[in-house]
């Protein structure tokens, strides 16, 4: 993976984790999560007219991908009911860039070094480490831990999906663009039918919110499209889960979770493991 691309992924890492923050942080994260999605979706809008259509041989892929969001953001906002950002964000996270490397190497044919699969391996173990040391503190409950694990199930599948939608689209920005727009016009309307008015509301009252979140949600999964037509995917899902890192720094920071030993030696795991994938 080259150096620009690194550096890029680990930005969009970055800002996964912020807009992640901000779910967590809203008294309601149903309606947190419909901000975040708004925003994407009025972000994209006025892009629209200027963003070619992707290849047609994409197309399947966007749309599916659009569905797997969908499901994906409704199940974000059952996870941050009940457990920590820094607990919940690791397990989802952690797990989901081994089974991408596995679904590549398995559909895409893409085999990671030696190095860069231990890479993978110290990222990975890190992040669960985290998770790990959350769970013995009761920061998650079975139920809750079930969602994660599904979520980290659901991740893998739409990383996988939008490698390869992007790489046939013929132009990853553009790609990104529509994607954002549909996963708003499809979750949007589901999530006011489940609470009707006062969502909208919220959505309409926190629009400073929902740029907010929604940009950082725009540019993070943009740069993830853009790196996985310039370097193997798994690696990619790799890199940006680094992301669990800066949530568990947020959490510590702004969210008053604490921020224990054990989650220092995890943090030596993850630089170990970045640093392996980088030059892998």
């Amino acid at each position: 993976m080259s150096f620009d691309v690194f550096l890029a992924v680990l930005l969009g890492a970055i800002l996964h984790a912020s807009w992640n923050t901000l779910v967590k942080a809203g008294n309601d994260k149903l309606v947190a999560t419909a901000q975040v999605a708004a925003g994407c979706c009025v972000i994209a809008m006025p892009m629209l007219p200027f963003a070619p259509l992707p290849a047609w041989e994409s197309l399947p892929y966007l749309i599916a991908s659009a569905m797997i969001h969908v499901g994906y953001l409704t199940l974000i906002g059952l996870l941050y009911r009940n457990a920590d950002l820094s607990v919940a964000y690791p397990i989802t996270r952690g797990s989901a860039p081994l089974i991408a490397t596995v679904l590549a190497a398995l559909f895409l044919h893409e085999i990671p070094s030696g190095l860069a699969l231990t890479g993978a391996l110290l990222l990975s173990s890190g992040i669960l480490w985290l998770a790990a040391d959350g769970v013995r503190k009761g920061g998650i409950d079975r139920r809750t831990l079930a969602v994660a694990l599904t979520i980290a199930c659901v991740i893998a599948l739409y990383t996988l999906v939008d490698g390869t939608g992007g790489r046939l689209s013929g132009h990853s920005v553009s790609y990104n663009i529509w994607l954002e727009f549909l996963d708003g016009v499809l979750f949007i309307p589901a999530a006011l039918y489940v609470r009707g008015k006062p969502l909208a509301r919220a959505i309409w009252k926190g629009w400073k919110i929902s740029l907010l979140g929604g940009g950082a949600a725009f540019a993070s999964y943009g740069i993830a499209i853009w790196a996985m037509t310039q370097a193997p995917i798994g690696l990619v899902a790799a890199v940006r889960e680094s992301s669990v890192f800066f949530a568990t720094v947020f959490g510590a920071l702004f969210l008053a979770e604490k921020f224990s030993r054990a989650r220092y030696v995890a943090a030596i795991f993850v630089a170990a493991g970045l640093a392996a994938l980088r030059f892998g």
